[in-house]
């Protein structure tokens, strides 16, 4: 479904250029979860940009291609990216507070990718997003419906966020750092529910994070990324058990694991 090859971008706005993202590739297929790790800087989430068409000006794709159901991304005008946008692919941001517009309620921009890539009347659209809201876990859909993003908890605007990318049936979702602002009971929560949406959608997910446990909990497979090149590729299972690169190390040795914790609560 998704083939990335040799994939560099480069931020040109200064002299000399700055490479942010060296020879990166990457396939998916159709209703596959995988995992793109890598410290803040690393380039995970330029290339993420850049599958959806939203690289910042001075950013620029200078080799590789994008080859997503046999499109080539690379060639798709602004026009193209806005009709693929929402319908193909949707993207889940960080931190949904500073991504919902605030002033727009929650049922007008759940139904966003609805008014943009379907015939559906207003009722219908409706009636879409409430379903999809009870889907993704929000209490109360008639009366959230109407509401803004300031006055819902962040669990409640991630979850929002979940629904308004999947309302569309896309066959990809980006989801870049999704639970990171959250605490960690909501990051469970939110983990079972992209995983739930997977299974009943058959939506892929390429799942970007800092985190391995996070990785690990949702991901078939990961990419680790270090300073914009990829340092190890693998299934999750494999690059955990018997990791190659010394930086994959590092990143497993910063996981606190549950029996360390015990034994320093217990004096041992």
């Amino acid at each position: 479904m998704l083939e990335i090859n040799g994939l560099t971008i480069e931020f040109q706005d200064v002299k000399p250029p700055l490479r942010a993202v060296e020879d990166f590739s990457l396939s998916m297929e159709p209703g596959e979860i995988v995992g793109v790790v890598g410290e803040s800087g690393s380039g995970k989430t330029m290339t993420a940009l850049a599958l959806l068409g939203l690289l910042k000006r001075h950013a620029k794709i200078t080799a590789g291609t994008i080859v997503f159901k046999g499109k080539d991304l690379r060639s798709l005008s602004q026009k193209q990216w806005q009709a693929m946008r929402g319908k193909e692919i949707s993207m889940i941001f960080q931190e949904p507070m500073t991504s919902l517009n605030p002033v727009l309620t929650i049922g007008r921009q759940m139904e966003e990718s609805l008014r943009l890539h379907t015939n559906l009347d207003r009722k219908s659209r409706k009636a879409r997003a409430l379903a999809m809201m009870e889907q993704v876990g929000l209490p109360w859909p008639e009366k959230l419906y109407g509401c803004y993003p300031h006055q819902l908890s962040g669990g409640m605007r991630q979850r929002v966020m979940i629904g308004a990318a999947l309302v569309g049936n896309p066959s990809l979702m980006v989801a870049d750092e999704p639970t990171t602002a959250l605490d960690v009971t909501i990051q469970a929560q939110i983990l079972d529910l992209l995983k739930e949406m997977n299974q009943e959608y058959g939506t892929a997910i390429l799942f970007i994070s800092h985190d391995l446990r996070v990785i690990q909990s949702i991901c078939s497979r990961v990419v680790v990324m270090k300073q914009g090149q990829t340092v190890e590729a693998g299934a999750v299972e494999d690059v955990l058990a018997n990791p190659q690169a010394e930086y994959t190390r590092k990143l497993l040795a910063a996981i606190p694991h549950r029996g360390n914790r015990l034994r320093k609560k217990r004096g041992r």
